[in-house]
């Protein structure tokens, strides 16, 4: 039997422990008392959480489809107009009349020539005089760097924020972690997160000593539409669903995720 010999410094290893536990730290969830939430699209990838306080007059701009309008077909039945963006397919896997589609991915900085925009110029696609938008960002692993380019009185703009989260795996490089923090801090600063799910394609690793999730679908609401309240909800809910089917969800049965771990302190 191979022994596998360990030859970093406990300091080293505590040290990067401490960086991975504060960026999962501003992944802990609340809850949202007198608010109901609602899955969009039919079970499995594809589908989203989001608060129930939808009004037809919000503007969906969704980010990322691939082969699934799971999602937009649902929200569409709703009533809301729908702006669908992504560069990587040829034509909608299906269509609606509340459906606009652009042949555009985002980016930190626009690249016309590669069709892709910033979060900014496809704003302006926006029609005008509407209520607050919502997002729903699902871009493969292009989510960091869009949302660290993005301007914060931009992102406020939008009431809710879906969002897969991808690469949590390599919070314990220094470089990603960096960025990480960026990016949730910038969100837990203007946002409440009010759900998590785990993408059970991906795996769950040991990083740092914690258990994190490859990939995470996220709901974010604006902190100043809502009161909130220390979870005490076991994730996953009643309303979610694995993204794949055959394969059971993941439990999020740990922290920051499980109720009552979001005041764990990381020891000195």
């Amino acid at each position: 039997m191979a022994v596998r010999v360990v030859t970093e410094p406990v300091s080293a290893a505590l040290a990067r422990g401490r960086m991975v536990f504060e960026t999962l730290s501003l992944l802990t969830p609340f809850d949202l008392p007198g608010e109901r939430k609602l899955r969009i699209g039919e079970p499995g990838d594809g589908s989203y959480v989001l608060i129930d306080r939808l009004d037809p007059s919000q503007p969906i701009m969704s980010f990322g489809i691939g082969p699934s309008t799971s999602f937009e077909m649902g929200i569409a039945e709703r009533g809301h107009d729908v702006l669908l963006f992504d560069h990587t397919i040829d034509a909608l896997p299906d269509n609606h009349p509340r459906f606009t589609w652009f042949r555009e991915g985002v980016a930190p900085v626009s690249e016309p020539k590669r069709s892709l925009f910033s979060l900014t110029a496809h704003m302006d696609k926006l029609p005008g005089g509407r209520a607050s938008p919502i997002l729903k960002l699902d871009i493969e692993g292009a989510e960091w760097s869009v949302l660290q380019a993005t301007p914060v009185d931009l992102l406020v703009r939008f009431e809710q924020i879906a969002l897969e989260l991808h690469h949590l795996h390599e919070l314990d490089k220094p470089a990603f972690n960096a960025a990480a923090q960026l990016v949730l801090g910038k969100l837990a600063a203007h946002f409440t997160l009010c759900h998590v799910h785990a993408n059970n394609f991906c795996s769950v690793a040991i990083v740092g000593g914690f258990p994190v999730p490859e990939t995470l679908e996220l709901t974010y609401i604006r902190s100043d539409l809502v009161e909130r309240a220390p979870s005490t909800t076991v994730y996953p809910t009643p309303i979610d669903a694995p993204n794949y089917p055959q394969w059971p969800d993941h439990l999020l049965w740990y922290f920051p995720f499980l109720p009552s771990t979001g005041a764990m302190r990381f020891p000195s």
